[in-house]
Formats: structure tokens, sequence, C-alpha cells
């Protein structure tokens, strides 16, 4: 039974990793994210603006995933025990999910689009480096802009790799919890059935000895 279920499992996340791999998924959240993120910085200060455009983010990937799971027949219990269970949690994994635990998770939606930001304005800088060999003086300051993003962006992607393995060793911690407290449940059940075992052995002692008691005294 619990290979079945194992057997469900890994379907529906290998069902779901493929639709988040595909076009009909990675092309609107794409332009979502390449058309809003330039109002995005790394100041820990979120904007009002920056939860307006969490929640319209929210409403895309619900709209998505829900058409997405209805023309395969997947339930939201069955998507939730995917996106929770440990095939969920491996890094391949982590990063494909990352769009759709954005949605939920504004930290995370935060850091995908200041991250989508600087790789925009890393390409923007290249294309012009290219182009005249040189950047502009308005561009530099004397400091290597390319260089600089590419440290805050590595800066926030081992964030986004921390927090990811927070969830996933508290998940794990919730889990063996339980399994410890149904343990402690069934063990007076255990306890009693013995107890009840041994005294009806004891009784059972006590009136074969007797007796020889009654049958003396008849």
């Amino acid at each position: 039974m619990a290979t079945e279920e194992e057997d469900e499992v890994e379907w529906v996340v290998e069902s779901i990793a493929g639709f988040l791999r595909g076009p009909d998924w990675s092309i609107p959240i794409l332009d979502f994210v390449e058309q809003k993120c330039e109002v995005f910085d790394d100041e820990e200060e979120s904007k009002l603006t920056y939860t307006e455009i969490h929640q319209e983010y929210k409403e895309l990937v619900e709209k998505l995933l829900e058409s997405y799971l209805k023309e395969i027949g997947i339930n939201e219990d069955q998507f939730q025990e995917a996106c929770t269970s440990p095939l969920a949690k491996t890094h391949t994994s982590q990063a494909i999910l990352q769009p759709v635990l954005a949605a939920e998770d504004f930290t995370i939606f935060k850091a995908m689009m200041v991250q989508k930001n600087i790789e925009m304005q890393l390409q923007a800088i290249r294309i012009i480096q290219e182009r005249n060999g040189v950047l502009p003086d308005c561009l530099t300051d004397g400091s290597d802009v390319v260089s600089d993003l590419e440290q805050e962006e590595m800066k926030i992607l081992r964030e986004v790799l921390r927090k990811s393995k927070e969830e996933y060793d508290q998940e794990e911690e919730r889990k063996r919890k339980k399994q410890l407290s149904e343990a402690k449940t069934e063990e007076p059940t255990v306890h009693s059935s013995e107890a009840a075992i041994m005294n009806n052995s004891q009784g059972d002692s006590e009136h074969f000895a007797a007796l020889p008691s009654e049958i003396q005294g008849s």
C-alpha cells in the first residue's frame, strides 16, 4: 500500500515538474517576472508596490496551476502532498518549484524578482560592453559593475537555498515528532493487553489451585 502511495506521489511530482518546464507555464511566468522585476531592489524595506505585484503573481500562478491540474485530474490534496514530499526537496526540484513556492512566500518572491532584475542589468551591461568595447564612466564610477552585480546575485541565491533547507529541516522534524507521538500513544494499549493476559493467567492459576480443596471438602 505504501509503495502505491509513493508511486502516486512520484507520478504527481514528475507531472508537475514536466508542466513547469513547459511553455504553457514558463512563457507567461517569465513574461510577468521580466516586466515587473525592474522595480525590485535588495533593500530590506518592502514597498507597497511589491505586495501588489506579488498578489498579481499569485493570481497568475493559481490560474495556470488550476487549469493544468484540472486537465490531468490531480486534486489539491495530491498537489500539496507532492510539494511537501522528499522528492520535491531535492535541489533540482526546489529550483523547478521556486516559482510556485514564490506565490505563497513573499520572501522567495522578492528574492526571485531581485535576482531577475540583476540578471537583466548584467545582460544590458554586457551588451553595451560588446557594442562599445568599454562601459561609459557613468556606469562604472571606478568600480567593476559586472562583478558587483554577480556577487549580489550569488548572495541572493545562497539566501534562497538556505531558506529552502530550513523549511525542509523543519518539515522533517515535524514528521519525526508526529511519529514519536503516535508511537507513545500505542504503547499504553500494548501494556494494557499484556497486563490483562497476566491477570487472566493469574486468575486461572488461583482457580486451579483451589480445586483440590473443593474436591476434598466434598
